[in-house]
């Protein structure tokens, strides 16, 4: 066992010193770089900040008469088209103080007449006042700058150097980038090739920077908006935690340098990079618990795309077209995965507790199980319509669409879970993954590369499970967790016959009062306590039917006896605005579609009294069964909608952990939790 542990840590130590060694070379192969003649030096100034503008000059060498040039439409990691020529107000092409001809050719594009000329120079003013983190944001305190939405480029030097030097407001300290450094200017710096400018953001103003050193390799939380409401030396000493628990994972470590660019500018989002990351959030979110947990599990989600998407991506995406769609059926793996190892490797951190982890991961399987689109569209279908519905959400999304990152990353548990049922904990997604990345990034990975991989490593072939899970809309099986200690959600409805019936359930959920949270507990608490007013409460609510039927005339309720105890359900959402109630969504197959409410459905009426604020405010004073008269306005037509209140589905999909867990359970378990292969981990004792 012990000799098995040793081997372990030399392989590890192996891979280091491998890829210590390919970064040696890099580092030979940019001294040449910086040796060669840049194709393109950038100018980016920065003076107008308070108008959100970006004055941008490159100087571009001449080798023909024709010279175009280029800029991409989208940016690797957000997957839409986003059109970030639509942001240049102005341009002018000149030559030794004379101004060229030139012509836009295509959307993106622009022909420059350049015969007999050495070189020329284009100046365009970039509008910058949209705050996400595939866009740019330019203001008087601070600016963030990427790479697609900013340069204009040469389509056939792409593989050449490009250099920008950044011209900072009199007030403005630093400037933070992956990129190298050139020279004594500490605003100037070097992408290898046009494909490194775009993957390296750029941020600058009065930032504020908090090193910290894993396996001899320097990172850094650049800080930018901090005001004194982030413990910047708090979160670093947390993101090295990450790092050291993702680098343990992996095995290699595939940079020289990395930076968390932490954004605190009231947004939100994240976007990978191959040495850096962009997070998104807000400056209230440091000393609240579960938003700060959010974060660095944002922050963990990034950090594996070093490894997963930015050098481990389907075949498809290693080399980008940055002006068409590059389609891939595998987001789910680019997504999907990643979305699981975020919070797996945060409790491996020691950066969540065993219930909060599996509250997560919980919060994934529910937001799965409770969205309609699950039956419609497939994990692969998902990720070839991300160009045209993941980032296009409408009233309709959740009805017709399923999220690559959510059932992704349950896909990503369920195959984690098979493979380490099959091989008896012998394997696991960890050893698939790091199987994967030793074959094939360099090459990329196709399909069926990925299943053959995974049913190798499984022992068994998990055609008919990829054809499930991936290529089809069935139903997820998780029949799978339960031999590694989890028990499988709970999906039927929590009624008065069950609770009688089935005792075994009962039991289980009492004893697992001591493995789950405070929260868990509360939730079964009320269950319970619903179950005994129907059983034993008939007098008490004999006592108040009375009542209610006196104050229902009063509200503009419906007396009568109880048609249900459930929770009434209607099936469509509303907003309120100056008084004014529209219909926003309808749930299929729900009491609102079947009387036929539409969308922008103005409501005006329930049974004879106005209403000016959510409908769902009056559902209190009815119960299921009930009916409605619901008087709209459609496009100006008055008319009224018989509705019969329906009941919502008492149902948890909650993951929990075995109460009674076998020797063998617990051992698998822990080999899941903790990281640690089979050979390096003692079996638990029994306790």
């Amino acid at each position: 066992m012990k000799l098995l542990r040793t081997e372990t840590k030399i392989l590890k130590m192996l891979n280091v010193i491998v890829w210590a060694l390919l970064l040696l070379g890099s580092a030979e192969i940019f001294a040449a770089v910086e040796d060669e003649k840049p194709a393109l030096r950038y100018k980016v100034d920065l003076e107008d900040t308070r108008n959100h503008y970006l004055t941008i000059k490159v100087e571009v060498p001449v080798d023909s008469d024709t010279t175009e040039l280029m800029m991409a439409v989208w940016t690797p990691g957000s997957y839409l088209v986003r059109e970030y020529a639509r942001n240049i107000d102005s341009m002018t092409v000149t030559s030794g103080g004379r101004d060229l001809e030139f012509e836009k050719v295509r959307k993106n594009r622009w022909l420059v007449q350049t015969k007999g000329i050495e070189s020329f120079e284009v100046s365009y003013r970039l509008y910058c006042n949209e705050m996400s983190v595939r866009t740019n944001w330019v203001g008087n305190q601070y600016a963030m700058i990427n790479g697609a939405p900013t340069f204009i480029t040469v389509p056939d030097r792409l593989d050449k150097p490009h250099e920008v030097q950044l011209l900072l407001p009199k007030n403005w300290t630093r400037s933070a980038t992956s990129l190298k450094s050139v020279g004594d200017d500490p605003h100037r710096f070097v992408a290898e090739n046009f494909d490194e400018l775009v993957d390296s953001p750029i941020v600058a103003g009065n930032v504020s920077v908090y090193p910290f050193v894993v396996a001899g390799i320097e990172h850094q939380l650049v800080n930018v908006g901090e005001s004194g409401y982030w413990d910047g030396t708090k979160a670093a000493t947390d993101l090295k935690k990450i790092v050291e628990a993702h680098q343990e994972m992996w095995g290699v470590v595939p940079y020289d340098r990395y930076m968390f660019i932490n954004m605190i500018v009231e947004s939100g989002g994240g976007l990978e990079h191959d040495n850096s990351s962009v997070l998104m959030t807000s400056r209230w979110s440091f000393r609240d618990r579960g938003r700060y947990k959010s974060w660095l599990s944002l922050a963990s989600h990034e950090f594996f795309h070093t490894w997963n998407i930015r050098r481990l991506r389907p075949k498809s995406l290693v080399t980008y077209d940055y002006e068409n769609e590059v389609y891939t059926d595998s987001l789910w793996i680019a997504e999907g995965i990643t979305s699981y190892y975020e919070d797996l490797l945060l409790f491996r951190a020691g950066l969540l507790s065993r219930s909060e982890f599996l509250s997560r991961l919980s919060g994934n399987v529910e937001g799965v199980q409770r969205t309609g689109g699950r039956k419609l569209q497939s994990l692969k279908d998902s990720s070839y319509d991300a160009w045209i519905k993941y980032y296009r959400p409408d009233e309709n999304s959740s009805n017709t669409r399923i999220s690559y990152y959510s059932k992704g990353a349950v896909a990503a548990f369920l195959l984690d879970a098979r493979i380490r049922k099959l091989t008896k904990g012998e394997k696991s997604l960890d050893d698939l993954m790091r199987r994967l990345f030793a074959d094939y990034v360099t090459t990329g990975y196709t399909t069926e590369e990925f299943r053959a991989a995974a049913s190798e490593i499984a022992g068994q072939d998990l055609s008919d499970w990829f054809n499930s899970v991936i290529d089809s809309t069935d139903e997820l099986d998780y029949a799978d967790i339960e031999a590694i200690g989890v028990v499988a959600p709970y999906k039927k409805p929590v009624t008065q016959v069950e609770e009688e019936t089935d005792t075994k359930e009962t039991d289980t959920k009492e004893t697992d009062k001591k493995e789950t949270d405070k929260k868990e507990v509360d939730k079964k608490e009320v269950d319970k306590k619903e179950v005994d007013k129907k059983e034993g409460g008939s007098k008490v609510l004999a006592g108040l039917t009375g009542l209610k039927d006196r104050l229902t005339g009063a509200v503009g309720g419906k007396s009568g006896s109880s048609k249900s105890r459930g929770r009434p359900y209607l099936g469509f959402r509303t907003s309120a605005a100056d008084g004014i109630v529209k219909v926003t969504s309808v749930k299929p197959d729900s009491p609102a579609s079947e009387v036929g409410i539409n969308l922008e459905d103005e409501v005006i009426a329930v049974n004879g009294f106005r209403i000016t604020s959510s409908v769902d405010s009056r559902l209190s004073q009815y119960e299921v069964g009930d009916e409605l008269e619901i008087l709209i306005s459609r496009r100006g037509q008055l008319m009224t909608l018989n509705l019969t209140i329906g009941q919502l589905e008492s149902k948890s999909y909650r993951l929990r952990f075995v109460s009674r867990p076998s020797k063998e359970q617990r051992r698998q378990l822990d080999l899941w939790l903790n990281g640690t292969s089979k050979q390096d981990e003692e079996p638990a004792e029994e306790k």
